[in-house]
């Protein structure tokens, strides 16, 4: 109203009355009690809430209260009035509690007003309310309620207008819902209204969708309240908005957002041929802007706008890690500036190609899809990581041209940076290239020589971070090591060419025996040399060592410590076998990118979770005669492609396919080196930083430890060197990771916040889900969702159902029959451990964790990438081993 928005006149009855009115009574006792209620003791809510609302609606408004409401309702002077809640943890923008509250409408009569505005209060204490504000932590004794009277008007048209789309996300285009009369219909979902899309810059409307709209609700002129009444069929078939209309809702909105500062939803009203604003609240469900936005593009013609009309295209780093959940500030500061500073060495500018997009990294491809060839080279790579990602991009660039062509100065800027970047190029060209070409020529390089120079490099690269003594230095180390690009030099660049060499043969032999897939299926199996294999070999060998020794097996049943576990009778043995897994295996983690996880040598919870599992689930050398298994099936695949190269030109043929063969299995095994020996860095990163918290909790500057994880570089530094006080409220940092961790990150985001997806492309059942299939094979049998392999197990013949998964999760391969994942693709870990143990899987299966209930019984095919929700009434006999599988 202050703005000057077409708002009906009213007033307000502010929260000191609800404050008067509740905490003299007895019931702010009750109140005070609700925050013992756990989110999902429905029954005890239900029960307490009731209460509440009895004793708000036995009590009387204070007689001043009276007086001066009736009043306001003479000056007001109206027919009938609106009596709507507004409470204060209401439409905040990270909680809108919409619909959580009770509003009246129509309401003629001052005692009757009166009423209401007592049931406006009560219902701050509805079982929904209740349930909302314990989920969303919002204390019950820290809220309030007023109450908005308002005159009531009578609307010929009304509905809802979002100022950004709620499906795709896209901050450009409103999407407006209405129907005849009150908006109570579109609000409440009584009616399919109309739905319209609107192009916000150009007023353009996109999509015109007439809903049946059956009724619509007028204020009732014979009595108190409203009235639903039919619409008639022309007017049912008929556009509810013209074009002039449209218009109108959009400059509000675009006012309405301007002022509120971000996408709101807006209830509104056509009165008498003009538009009213009823309400507004922020949107909550959107995925946020990646940030820094991007740079207005070069452009060689003063007449083309100086805004990015290209949108870019983002895709999310932690999908391609596996690993799309939230993590904190530090984290997503230290992998944002990896990224970038690696990038900016070669793109030879210091644009951004990694931005924040909700506490995740998100790495920007629209300089790569400019080029036909760079195009065809990241397609291909995305397809391996995200096969729908890919597809998606493939869509938007053959149907909406985006991102267009390069024009005249994208092109001379990209010459600009080659010519620049040459010489950069030229100097690591040779190496990287010999490191390629060289298993061609003369053969896989040895794989434990490959180890030891990553293994080392990782370990003297950690070592540097530890030398300064300060523990400020030590962080400035830390992104030094970073900036310099070390780990791509030291570590990367040494196992990586190799395994690429890998890929490229092993794609070569596709191309060659297109109808051997079990073949080439076997080939990628059964390395002794592969760090995954190596992990569960080793905790397998520990269980084997267990088992000789009743006592050890006891103590780790129990779940004794270590220091306990060393005292029993072989126990000394176990211990020192333990220690030296972690000695070689201790740095590892799950979700290991994010820098505030523990590793393994600091929480070793999900190792002995898994020696307990193979123990009381596995035979003694089980795990050694499966991995044998593997390698003599890999040796007859490779064999009887070998044979079948030998007809016809078979001197010439044979060869090249053998070397193939062994370039293939050579490099295809060092899939993870690279990251092993990154991971050292990974893990002293992690001791720094975690040390630094315990350095400033003693210190007083944060209240606890982990309060670390919230600061970003620059505030780390200043308050490790004591220079200013930290003013950070970490509270609120936490409220707001905790927000953007309950959001399921989209692979691709656009720059104006679109998220978009194609859908599969397999025909299948109604009911299925459908996804990218990465290890052939069907299983039926009990789904097992796991978010946290660390805290979580999986028992034999169980199907693993995860968000995604990466090293740390690889323990729990050891039981499971089957695996499918919300993310990923065909050189994803998830993918490559299921192929390596022999288990059908699927990924890319968009909300599996959500959709998929533990204990369901599924069945997974991995060969056309679907994933079946069965009764389990109707499984047969055959069906009930679950580790059967075709």
């Amino acid at each position: 109203m202050a703005a000057d928005f077409p708002v009906p006149d009213g007033f307000c009855v502010t929260t000191a009355v609800y404050h008067e009115f509740i905490i003299s009574s007895e019931v702010q006792t009750t109140i005070e009690s609700l925050e013992l209620l756990e989110p999902d003791d429905s029954e005890r809510i239900t029960e307490m809430s009731a209460e509440i609302r009895s004793e708000i609606r036995q009590r009387d408004l204070p007689e001043t209260v009276q007086t001066a409401i009736v009043n306001a309702l003479k000056g007001l002077d109206a027919s009938a009035y609106a009596v709507r809640s507004s409470a204060t943890a209401e439409d905040l923008p990270t909680a809108s509690f919409a619909g959580q509250h009770e509003s009246f409408l129509a309401i003629t009569e001052p005692e009757t007003v009166l009423d209401r505005i007592r049931d406006c209060i009560a219902s701050l204490f509805t079982d929904r309310a209740v349930a909302y504000r314990l989920q969303n932590d919002v204390s019950h004794d820290a809220v309030a309620m007023a109450i908005v009277v308002q005159e009531m008007v009578d609307p010929e048209i009304a509905g809802v207008l979002f100022t950004a789309d709620p499906v795709s996300g896209n901050r450009h285009i409103a999407s407006i819902d209405a129907n005849y009369g009150l908006g109570d219909t579109v609000v409440a979902g009584e009616v399919s209204p109309d739905n319209v899309r609107v192009d916000q810059r150009t007023g353009d409307v996109l999509e015109y969708e007439i809903g049946e709209k059956s009724h619509a609700l007028y204020t009732n002129r014979e009595e108190e309240g409203t009235k639903a009444v039919d619409i008639s069929s022309e007017d049912q078939e008929s556009r509810t908005l013209s074009d002039t209309k449209l218009r109108e809702l959009v400059e509000l909105g675009t006012q309405v957002d301007k002022l509120l500062g971000g996408p709101q939803d807006i209830e509104w009203a056509f009165v008498d041929g003009d538009v009213i604003l009823l309400q507004s609240r922020p949107i909550t469900s959107l995925f946020p802007l990646p940030s820094p936005s991007p740079s207005p593009p070069p452009s060689l013609s003063p007449s083309r706008s100086s805004d990015d009309d290209r949108r870019h295209i983002y895709f999310c780093m932690g999908h391609q890690q596996a690993m799309p959940e939230a993590i904190p500030p530090l984290s997503v500061g230290l992998l944002q500036e990896m990224v970038n500073s690696s990038a900016s060495r070669l793109r030879q500018t210091d644009e951004p190609i990694a931005v924040e997009a909700g506490h995740r990294i998100y790495v920007d491809l629209t300089p790569l899809l400019h080029n036909r060839l760079t195009r065809r080279v990241v397609l291909r790579i995305l397809t391996s990581m995200s096969e729908p990602a890919a597809r998606t991009i493939a869509e938007l660039i053959e149907e909406r041209q985006t991102p267009p062509p390069a024009g005249v100065a994208d092109r001379l800027q990209t010459i600009s940076r080659v010519v620049h970047t040459l010489p950069v190029a030229v100097s690591a060209a040779p190496r990287l290239v010999a490191r390629f070409v060289r298993p061609f020529i003369r053969g896989p390089q040895d794989s434990e020589r490959v180890y030891e120079v990553v293994e080392s490099n990782g370990q003297q690269i950690a070592e540097r971070v530890s030398q300064p003594r300060s523990q400020a230095d030590q962080v400035r180390v830390i992104y030094e090591e970073i900036g310099l690009g070390t780990l791509a030099t030291k570590i990367v660049s040494q196992s990586m060419p190799l395994f690429l060499a890998g890929a490229i043969a092993g794609s070569i032999l596709e191309r060659l025996y297109p109808n051997a897939e079990d073949d080439l299926d076997a080939l990628g199996k059964g390395f002794d040399d592969e760090i995954a294999t190596q992990i569960n070999q080793r905790l397998g060998d520990l269980a084997d060592l267990a088992r000789q020794h009743p006592a050890v097996v006891d103590a780790l049943e129990s779940k004794a410590p270590l220091s306990e576990i060393e005292q029993v009778e072989g126990g000394e043995n176990f211990v020192t076998a333990f220690d030296a897994f972690l000695d070689d295996f201790g740095h590892r983690s799950s979700s290991e990118i994010d820098f505030s996880r523990p590793r393994w040598k600091d929480n070793p919870a999900i190792l002995f979770q898994t020696i307990r599992s193979t123990l009381a689930q596995s035979d003694h050398g089980e795990h050694r005669e499966h991995l044998e298994r593997l390698k003599q099936n890999a040796a007859q695949s490779a064999a009887a492609l070998e044979a079948r190269a030998g007809r016809g030109l078979g001197f010439i043929k044979k060869p090249i396919v053998r070397r193939l063969i062994r370039v293939y299995r050579g490099g295809i095994q060092l899939r993870e080196y690279h990251k092993h020996g990154a991971a050292h860095f990974f893990a002293i990163a992690h001791d720094v930083f975690a040390d630094a918290g315990e350095t400033l909790a003693a210190e007083g500057r944060i209240d606890q430890s982990s309060d670390v994880w919230y600061l970003r570089k620059d505030e780390l530094l200043a308050a490790l060197e004591g220079e200013t006080p930290l003013d950070v409220d970490f509270e609120q940092r936490q409220r707001t990771h905790d927000r953007f961790a309950s959001m399921t990150a989209p692979p691709l985001l656009m720059s104006d916040g679109e998220t978009p997806m194609v859908a599969a492309d397999t025909k299948i059942a109604a009911d299925a889900l459908v996804g990218t299939p990465v290890s052939s094979g069907v299983v039926e049998g009990p789904a097992r969702v796991v978010y946290d392999p660390s805290k979580e197990s999986l028992e034999k013949g169980e199907i693993l159902v995860a968000p995604s998964t990466d090293v740390g999760w690889t323990p729990l391969f050891q039981n499971a029959a089957g695996l499918v994942m919300d993310v990923g693709g065909q050189m994803t870990h998830g993918a490559l451990v299921a192929r390596e143990y022999g288990i059908p899987a699927v990924v890319s299966v968009s909300n599996a964790t959500t959709d998929i209930q533990t204990g369901e019984w599924i069945r997974v095919d991995g060969k056309r990438g679907t994933v079946e929700r069965l009764d389990r009434e109707e499984q047969s006999p055959a069906n009930e081993d679950l580790g059967d599988r075709e």
